[in-house]
């Protein structure tokens, strides 16, 4: 139950909304991929997703953006992130919202591609850019 609930919270965070059959195979093969846990991923949601995180975790953040279009070449693309939000019909009365957000977070840059992926996605939670996070 624990890990359904982190993959809703997670998908929403990546903009998939639900933990479809293929976002379940990106975070496979991202945990796979990084050395992640399930382990791991249940504890960073029981911190409250803070941002001390390990850097494995960071580039499985980076992993899933990259798999979706939201991160390209370590830069954030905003545009596609509203692109695939827009169409998700539990989104469209958020997209002033949720546009606002991601535009606060477009410019972000860490000290690497997996660190520029966490720090954007961190910003996204702090502007409730993040549909259901609101």
């Amino acid at each position: 139950m624990k890990f359904t609930l982190f993959c809703v919270a997670l998908a929403a965070l990546m903009s998939m909304g639900q933990c479809n059959p293929d976002f379940r195979q990106i975070m496979q093969q991202c945990m796979e991929t990084n050395q992640m846990t399930e382990a791991d991923l249940k504890e960073f949601m029981a911190s409250g997703m803070q941002s001390n995180a390990k850097e494995n975790l960071k580039c499985y953040t980076k992993c899933l953006m990259e798999k979706q279009g939201h991160l390209t070449n370590g830069q954030f693309n905003a545009q596609a992130m509203l692109d695939s939000l827009k169409n998700v019909p539990q989104f469209k009365d958020k997209m002033d919202e949720i546009a606002s957000g991601v535009n606060a977070c477009k410019d972000i840059k860490g000290s690497n591609d997996c660190d520029t992926a966490f720090k954007v996605t961190m910003c996204l939670k702090e502007h409730k850019a993040i549909p259901g996070h609101h």
